[in-house]
């Protein structure tokens, strides 16, 4: 397995490690539920160095990401982040990603994991039309995400920038604790917060000044999914996949089939939309005894309408929550469903998503 910059870091820490995405990554490193908490209430830091960082520059890298992508890349202003899916000609989604525009002629693509070589030959591949390079600088790189309450005043004193200059969905590159990073605020955690990219020369450093000085938890990954579960922020390979197209899987809302020019996959995606979705994406909640989990039927009258896409005991709301992709007719808030639970229809009800919304995440 790959091993992150920081691994004999978190070795240290006695953390638990499991494979993920080819990389030996920390679940966690004392109680999943508490470090839940700690980013809920207070501010933690997540190693996400194993995700796909890609640069690409050239005359026509608008140009390409716009053809690329079915999101409004040419709406971007400097210093933007936007979110789209990563779309195939028939309109499946191969990857959820976020650019990040520099000028015209100078992105960044942060992209998941499990999918970044794949990602990277389907883009290379379409650069090949265009004035452009690409490059993998993921091994160059170390990525660490500082999330929570907390976050902004925590980081103050050692940023260049202040973190809470940028908007919801900006960037900027600067300096904290001296050394250059590429600083973001996009997060997936629900709470306010920012990634923070750096040389992975610089790494052990950022991590000793994060977790020692400023006392800042260091957070794995079982609560990492347990808090994108409560913003409902989809996770590939749960809520995307190849086979489902974005307007059913929750993701529609980042396809602009208005804006001009062809892209990859826009002759599928304008029929999807015009045939309806056949399934949509819904909150469900377990009101008898028993948690949702991956993959779970979910059921209307004794048949399978659905199945579960996430699913746990959510920390903050105390619920037995889950995202499951059903049939349209199912999916309106206030349905009665129920999830087929080790054999068993267990009582459940539609409800609104997200979960847990921080009132001052966009501030």
């Amino acid at each position: 397995m790959k091993e992150l910059p920081l691994q004999a870091q978190h070795e240290a820490l006695g953390a638990k490690l499991g494979e993920f995405a080819g990389y030996n990554m920390p679940l966690y490193y004392g109680k999943p539920i508490e470090e839940h908490h700690k980013v809920r209430q207070d501010v933690g830091v997540f190693d996400i160095s194993h995700m796909g960082q890609f640069m690409t520059e050239g005359s026509q890298v608008e140009d390409f990401l716009d053809y690329a992508l079915p999101n409004a890349v040419r709406e971007m202003a400097d210093g933007d982040a936007l979110y789209s899916p990563l779309c195939r000609e028939d309109g499946g989604i191969l990857d959820d990603l976020i650019i990040y525009r520099y000028h015209p002629q100078k992105f960044r693509i942060i992209v998941n994991a499990a999918n970044r070589t794949e990602d990277f030959n389907w883009l290379a591949g379409l650069a090949k039309k265009f004035d452009v390079t690409l490059r993998d600088m993921t091994d160059d790189l170390c990525l660490l995400a500082v999330q929570g309450p907390e976050a902004f005043s925590r980081l103050a004193p050692h940023l260049d920038t202040p973190a809470n200059s940028l908007g919801y969905y900006q960037f900027t590159e600067t300096r904290c604790f001296g050394k250059e990073v590429f600083m973001a605020r996009t997060g997936y955690t629900g709470e306010q917060g920012v990634e923070l990219a750096m040389a992975r020369e610089d790494a052990i450093g950022f991590w000793e000044q994060l977790t020692g000085q400023l006392k800042i938890s260091p957070i794995g990954l079982a609560a990492r999914d347990t808090l994108r579960l409560e913003a409902c922020m989809a996770l590939y390979g749960h809520e995307l996949r190849a086979d489902w197209h974005p307007f059913e899987s929750g993701v529609g809302w980042a396809v602009k089939l208005g804006k001009p020019g062809d892209f990859v996959g826009r002759a599928a995606l304008e029929k999807a939309k015009a045939e309806g979705n056949k399934h949509l994406l819904a909150g469900i909640e377990v009101t008898g005894r028993g948690i949702p989990r991956e993959g779970y039927p979910v059921l209307a009258d004794g048949k399978t309408v659905g199945l579960v896409t996430s699913g746990a005991m959510t920390p903050t709301t105390g619920k037995p929550l889950a995202m499951a992709r059903v049939e349209t007719p199912w999916n309106k808030v206030g349905t009665v469903l129920a999830v087929e639970i080790r054999g068993k229809a267990v009582e459940a009800v539609v409800v609104p998503r997200p979960f847990y919304k921080n009132p001052h995440l966009r501030e």
